[in-house]
């Protein structure tokens, strides 16, 4: 298939073969695509910056490419297969005005910022076979109120859910296992977190200017916490350590004017 990279005169297209990387990139009025059964994936960058605004793909789509539809700002409404398979890096970076993807559930591959800065996305259920969700995945999701987090997680990485702002709603899994720096910084909706027994780290940052988050304890499977955890988290009245957990680099976690409460149980 030919590339219609930057064409500033298509507004619909019927798409029935694979598409080479960039194939309609900056095409800045196509508003309507009609994919056919033949098509098995999205190349990167493929739709970007495109004015499309209700996608659905066809049940053939098994992996969505890194970029594949970034800075569709016009994108309300995505429409994923059952059988997809894997959504790449960035693929709806900077969708600011997406708010539904259905389908997501059945994703079990979700990479880097896929939905980094889509921030009318409210509400995300995430496929229970998920082990890890990777850094900046839902970053800058400033609408995202609640999310079904997968059975089997271990691991939020870098910045999953920073800038989170009304991210209030969800769960930790017994699974879990490591909390990675700025994991839920500047979630400022969130008051209040259980940590499940079987973490073992929360890194540096992990938690910083949580504003209303008011009490946490800190499980005995805990082995470290990183510096500053719980820096600018204003409301925090009460730690309790349930763990003789080790802190980084001899930082307090929280501001020394900040009035928390320490309680040990050991």
């Amino acid at each position: 298939m030919q590339s219609y990279e930057n064409n500033q005169q298509i507004t619909h297209i019927t798409i029935d073969e694979n598409m080479p990387a960039s194939c309609f990139k900056d095409c800045r009025h196509l508003q309507c695509i009609a994919i056919s059964e033949k098509v098995t994936y999205i190349s990167a960058y493929c739709f970007r910056s495109t004015c499309l605004d209700i996608v659905k793909l066809p049940e053939s789509i098994e992996t969505i490419e890194e970029y594949a539809f970034e800075n569709c700002r016009n994108l309300t409404e995505i429409y994923l297969p059952q059988g997809l398979k894997t959504i790449r890096e960035g693929a709806f970076y900077g969708c600011h005005n997406l708010k539904k993807v259905y389908g997501i559930e059945n994703v079990k591959n979700i990479e880097a910022g896929a939905f980094c800065g889509c921030r009318n996305l409210e509400n995300i259920e995430l496929n229970d076979e998920i082990e890890e969700i990777k850094e900046y995945t839902f970053a800058c999701c400033q609408s995202l109120k609640t999310i079904h987090l997968p059975n089997r997680l271990r691991k939020i990485s870098n910045h999953a859910f920073q800038f989170c702002e009304h991210l209030s709603c969800f769960r930790l899994p017994n699974t879990l296992q490591h909390i990675s720096p700025f994991a839920f910084s500047s979630c400022s909706d969130i008051e209040q977190i259980f940590l499940p027994e079987g973490i073992t780290h929360i890194d540096s940052y992990a938690f910083e200017d949580c504003l209303k988050l008011k009490d946490i304890t800190l499980p005995k499977s805990l082995q470290s916490i990183g510096k500053r955890a719980f820096w600018g988290c204003d409301k925090l009245d009460k730690i309790v350590f349930q763990s003789k957990v080790m802190l980084s680099d001899r930082t307090p976690l929280f501001p020394p004017t900040q009035k928390t409460e320490i309680i040990f149980y050991l």
